[in-house]
């Protein structure tokens, strides 16, 4: 019996020879549609400092405040606010750039279901290796996530959110690194941490953050001046960074008062403390023309 293709016949120019014609028509039967990309409202990349300056408990904390944010409601409703309901996360951490590790591949997140996957997956990623501080390495490989994704993942915005305790001293000019990934059109955010208990505390990060770390439209620092607030300032951050919002971010923050209170008159137990980070916009200061200070030279603990 003569099995019938039920792929049409190839379309075959007469000026070409028998053999090229059944190559052609080869090629052809056996060449399947592409998988469609996914659309996602943002796609998110989260690059955390995991230099000598930032001990094994420091970073705990940063993980769980990390895994803690996205389960948060706010952040939840923030994601399935937007007009796809949905959004792409991906992780690594970085210190000097021949360290830096992906840590955590594509997650796409738009229910509490898949929020706790993440949350699972983070909270389960053990610590890489580390020695300086290379925030244009994070940058470069920040980039480099996002655009080797997007055949798969398709998103109207894209960004960087870098979190660390140091200025870089290490890798590429940081100036150069930073504005080749604003021309690509990414957004840069930044958590600095400036806990003044910790070995790695630097004055002034925030405005170092804002002028040196931070770009594009709309881009923002908020600082965690203590590595216990981790968790409240990467839900701040979430919730400004999706939803573009900051009147939801305030809403938020009110809504979470009113239920301690009321835990406070039920329960008799003090309140917890409320943070509300301070956004900083990120622009010129006098850090603007010092972002490698000293040829990289903050000191070793970096």
């Amino acid at each position: 019996m003569t099995r019938r293709s039920n792929i049409s016949k190839a379309p075959c120019d007469p000026m070409l020879s028998l053999p090229l014609c059944g190559s052609l028509f080869v090629l052809l039967a056996g060449t399947s549609p592409a998988p469609a990309a996914e659309q996602v409202d943002l796609k998110l990349v989260l690059a955390t400092d995991v230099s000598r300056s930032i001990d094994d408990d420091e970073l705990r904390l940063e993980r769980e405040g990390t895994a803690e944010a996205f389960l948060d409601p706010d952040v939840i409703k923030a994601i399935q606010s937007g007009s796809l309901g949905r959004i792409a996360v991906a992780a690594f951490d970085f210190s000097s750039p021949q360290d830096n590790r992906v840590t955590m591949e594509w997650h796409i997140i738009h229910d509490r279901a898949s929020a706790v996957a993440l949350a699972e997956t983070i909270r389960d990623t053990p610590r890489t290796p580390g020695r300086r501080t290379s925030i244009s390495g994070a940058l470069e490989l920040g980039s480099l996530l996002i655009e080797s994704s997007e055949q798969d993942i398709v998103a109207t915005r894209k960004v960087i959110d870098v979190s660390g305790d140091g200025p870089n001293n290490d890798g590429a000019v940081m100036t150069q690194a930073h504005d080749k990934v604003i021309a690509q059109g990414i957004v840069v955010n930044g958590l600095p941490v400036m806990d003044d208990n910790a070995n790695g505390y630097f004055p002034a990060l925030d405005k170092y953050y804002a002028a040196c770390v931070a770009g594009g439209r709309g881009s923002f620092v908020v600082a965690v001046h203590n590595y216990k607030d981790f968790s409240a300032a990467m839900r701040h951050k979430l919730i400004l960074e999706i939803s573009q919002n900051e009147t939801q971010v305030r809403q938020a923050i009110t809504r979470r008062g009113k239920t301690y209170s009321l835990l406070k008159l039920t329960a008799a137990a003090p309140a917890p403390p409320l943070p509300a980070p301070l956004v900083l916009r990120a622009g010129p200061n006098e850090f603007s023309s010092r972002c490698d200070i000293g040829g990289f030279g903050f000191g070793g603990g970096f």
